[in-house]
């Protein structure tokens, strides 16, 4: 078993103008621990996992989730993390954030509602729930050119392109951190092969949400 991965790494420097408002049927909420089952649903309903208990882990892990309501359905959303640390298990590196840094994960519009810059809109918005500035960052899949354009259009740049390779879940050939993110504390970042032992393998498990 193989798992390769080109990733694009994108910033969004704090200050960056906002973007469209949304309109007065839609509304800008925050879920909760508890709303899994609402996640869930929605995630399935557009083709993706969503798996409750991952979903509840990112919650206990103190991941964010926001998320644009229309007529009491859920048409976008993304999750955030906000000065915890984010595990990028596809190079298995975990970037400490501090309360200056905000990591964007799994941003997704439903098609029915694409085209009308809701992420922006969300993005507008979400930049005002704390205090600090912000600095945004975000990782695609290099083939995603669709989540690629919706991040330029939320005034997102990319800085890097990385690369892995996970052979049997053991053998990690990988890229070398970028120096524009925050010096990663685990796998042995400074290592560009790696192979996991079995308590390598057991944390990293773990540290997916």
């Amino acid at each position: 078993m193989f798992d390769f991965n080109a990733i694009v790494l994108l910033r969004r420097e704090a200050g960056h103008a906002g973007g469209l408002a949304p309109t007065p049927e839609q509304h800008f909420i925050e879920l909760k621990m508890g709303d899994e089952a609402r996640l869930s649903k929605v995630y399935r309903q557009q083709g993706r996992t969503g798996d409750p208990a991952r979903l509840r882990l990112r919650f206990e892990r103190g991941f964010r989730c926001f998320a644009m309501e229309e007529d009491g359905e859920l048409i976008a959303w993304f999750w955030a993390l906000h000065g915890i640390p984010r595990y990028f298990d596809e190079m298995g590196w975990l970037f400490p954030l501090d309360k200056t840094q905000v990591w964007l994960r799994d941003a997704f519009v439903v098609p029915k509602r694409r085209g009308r810059r809701l992420l922006s809109s969300m993005m507008t918005i979400g930049s005002t729930v704390e205090s600090a500035p912000l600095e945004y960052l975000s990782d695609v899949s290099c083939i995603n050119r669709p989540s690629l354009r919706a991040h330029s259009t939320m005034g997102f740049k990319p800085f890097a392109t990385v690369y892995g390779l996970m052979l049997g879940r053991r053998l990690l050939w990988r890229s070398l951190p970028p120096t524009l993110l925050p010096a990663p504390t685990a796998l042995h970042p400074h290592k560009r092969l790696l192979w996991l032992n079995e308590e390598e393998r057991a944390w990293h498990r773990t540290q997916i949400a």
